[in-house]
């Protein structure tokens, strides 16, 4: 098994997509090579990237990157969001564009997000007609795409975001019905549709080809709670159960780590410091506690 890193553990160094409309309030940190050079320090294999990366999408410097990725013994996965939903992620084209975007990184995993507008209320909104005719529009552009990924070597995962229920992300994978298209588990996003994560964890790993290992702390408050970010393994997702599951049950060979945290805005350099920390926590959790070891990179 493999260890990566997706990139958005990084937005506090302008690495990741824009989210929930948040700006940073301070320029870009990181480029996509010195993030690459990051990536062996901190003792990970690969990285699973968006267009926050990307500093320029034409294909010359694409290539340049993919070939500075492979030369550091990194394997690449493309993040990619439809954003159909209004939610506002970056700067995404169609699933054409981000084939191709792949296939210049020479990335061979496309990670799907459909940014899906769920009715209230989520708790009783699984397979709701809305739903049904977004997941259906979906499918078809999925069925459109599967032959051109296909001819280039991508397989495109469905992200079960804070957009669908993992029943929905299966139900869509039977329509699709193609070996390329499998699905991206994220291990704490069944949250946000009041779904048990393990549950979906359990529910998509045959069928997923990617994952977002990550891991949130429940914090309870007068008027509720949310969900404050951690490094993984000091959460409330069971990440060893989580880990052992995709190990055992799914056909992935890697793991890449999310983190996500409340970082000052006023304090730069402690937000970054925060971040990097909290991925060498994981990487010490993962490498150490679970026992996923180097794998051989030549």
């Amino acid at each position: 098994m493999k260890l990566g890193l997706h990139t958005y553990s990084l937005n506090m160094h302008g690495i990741g997509q824009a989210w929930a409309g948040f700006t940073s309030p301070w320029p870009r940190q990181l480029s996509t090579f010195q993030l690459f050079d990051l990536m062996v320090d901190l003792d990970l294999e690969g990285v699973h990237l968006d267009d926050g990366v990307l500093e320029r999408l034409d294909p010359t410097y694409l290539q340049e990157a993919g070939s500075a990725a492979r030369d550091a013994g990194l394997y690449l996965e493309y993040n990619f969001s439809m954003d159909r939903g209004g939610f506002g992620i970056g700067v995404q084209n169609d699933l054409a564009g981000a084939i191709t975007t792949a296939r210049h990184l020479g990335a061979d995993i496309v990670k799907v997000g459909m940014d899906i507008r769920r009715p209230r209320p989520f708790a009783a909104s699984r397979f709701h007609p809305e739903v049904m005719a977004e997941l259906k529009m979906v499918a078809g552009l999925l069925t459109e795409a599967a032959p051109l990924a296909s001819d280039c070597g991508i397989r495109l995962a469905v992200e079960n975001h804070c957009d669908s229920f993992s029943e929905e992300i299966i139900w869509l994978l039977d329509r699709v019905d193609s070996p390329v298209v499998g699905a991206c588990i994220d291990t704490v996003n069944g949250l946000h549709v009041t779904e048990d994560p393990m549950a979906a964890i359990e529910r998509l790993a045959p069928r997923a080809f990617t994952n977002h290992f990550r891991d949130d702390r429940i914090e309870f408050q007068r008027w509720g709670f949310k969900l404050v970010g951690a490094a993984v393994g000091e959460g409330d997702i069971d990440m060893r159960r989580a880990y052992e599951h995709i190990r055992d049950h799914s056909p992935m060979d890697r793991i890449n780590i999310e983190t996500e945290l409340e970082t000052p805005l006023d304090d730069m350099h402690a937000a970054l410091d925060m971040e990097i920390d909290a991925i060498r926590r994981s990487v010490r959790f993962c490498r150490e506690e679970l026992g996923i070891r180097r794998s051989d990179r030549s």
